[in-house]
């Protein structure tokens, strides 16, 4: 398995779904960036439109079933708005485990999957918890608000994560119910800790 250097140490990862920033990051150093989509027709495209970025790799691949990758094999998964279609879709439940348990195969023990999304930790905690052996961290970002002012917006810190309680409910005290935030749940994986499913402990 390639064993890219960048910064201060060796990574590969997981893009979901093909989304603007790959080249963004490949551009600020980030080698080994695989994107996945299950539309050929997408990945045909952005073959050919990042076709001079070495550090881009395009695989046509249903993200429930990545079975071509070695299981731990990966050192980061960043997903923007993949879960939250499939959680919008027929089957959502079983499709979103799937899709949750292939992600927490493929990466490596400490890997980390960087979930960004719109959905509130009362609905995505139990999902993720019941997936794999998580150490989650929140973050949370303003939407951009059309007819909003920038110095009108208050601005959060996206360096500190917000502390999470075991349903994540207390959140909803401190910004609504439908706040204009995304979430961006960091989730280590750590085999040294147990997951609860469906009221009982594994490991």
């Amino acid at each position: 398995m390639e064993k890219p250097n960048i910064g201060t140490g060796d990574t590969n990862m997981i893009k979901l779904p093909l989304i603007v920033f790959s080249q963004g990051m490949a551009d600020d150093g980030y080698v080994d960036i695989v994107n996945i989509d299950i539309s050929s027709v997408v990945i045909e495209a952005m073959k050919k439109k990042y076709s001079n970025s070495p550090k881009l790799t395009y695989i046509t691949m249903d993200v429930r079933d990545m079975s071509t990758f070695q299981t731990g094999s990966f050192d980061a998964v960043i997903d923007k708005g993949t879960l939250d279609s499939i959680l919008c879709g027929d089957n959502s439940k079983q499709n979103s485990s799937m899709m949750l348990e292939e992600i927490w195969r493929v990466l490596k023990d400490k890997g980390v999957y960087i979930l960004i999304t719109y959905g509130v930790p009362s609905y995505r905690l139990d999902l993720l918890r019941n997936s794999g052996n998580w150490n989650i961290k929140l973050h949370i970002i303003e939407k951009t608000v059309s007819g909003v002012r920038n110095e009108d917006r208050h601005k959060w810190e996206l360096t500190n994560p917000f502390p999470l309680d075991d349903d994540g409910k207390s959140l909803e005290d401190v910004f609504g119910k439908n706040p204009e935030v995304h979430y961006i749940y960091v989730c280590t994986k750590d085999n040294s800790l147990t997951r609860e499913i469906d009221g009982a402990a594994t490991a």
